[in-house]
């Protein structure tokens, strides 16, 4: 009896932490060159080392700046927040992807940053285009700042 007891305890904790909800604060900062901006759909999905992961099919509606502002844009530094699973430590992987859709799709992309409230950020320098038209010729970067793998070029 004792250890069923046990059992659906560790079961509900499990639960109640798979089910936690958290706050977080997106920065994109779009590369200042000529035809840096798109109007495609960006999605981000960004993990921490134990695997938790946010996956935001639209970044866009997460947007936080003024009505009408024109996301994704040459220069901008457009912020975004939304609520997700909360992870256990800070996210350190991400992927962020255009699907190539809309006016001049292509996008040089900067830098993005993710934060959980609570818990620390992670940077992630991109320096790329996701274009098929741009080096290297894809619509997604991956970065990995997980442990040994922030060393490797």
């Amino acid at each position: 009896m004792k250890l069923l007891i046990f059992v659906a305890c560790v079961l509900v904790v499990a639960a109640s932490t798979a089910s936690a909800q958290c706050t977080f604060e997106i920065t994109v900062q779009t590369g200042d060159r000529k035809d840096a901006g798109t109007d495609a759909r960006v999605s981000l999905k960004v993990s921490s080392a134990r695997g938790e992961t946010l996956q935001i099919n639209n970044l866009e509606s997460w947007g936080q700046m003024s009505a009408g502002h024109d996301y994704f844009e040459r220069a901008n530094l457009d912020r975004f927040r939304g609520n997700g699973p909360c992870m256990s430590s800070e996210p350190c992987k991400m992927t962020i992807s255009s699907d190539n859709s809309g006016n001049k799709p292509g996008w040089y992309l900067s830098s993005v940053t993710v934060a959980q409230l609570g818990l620390a950020s992670h940077r992630w320098n991109v320096d790329q285009w996701l274009a098929m038209d741009e080096a290297p010729h894809q619509l997604f970067a991956d970065r990995n700042g997980c442990g040994f793998a922030a060393a490797a070029p």
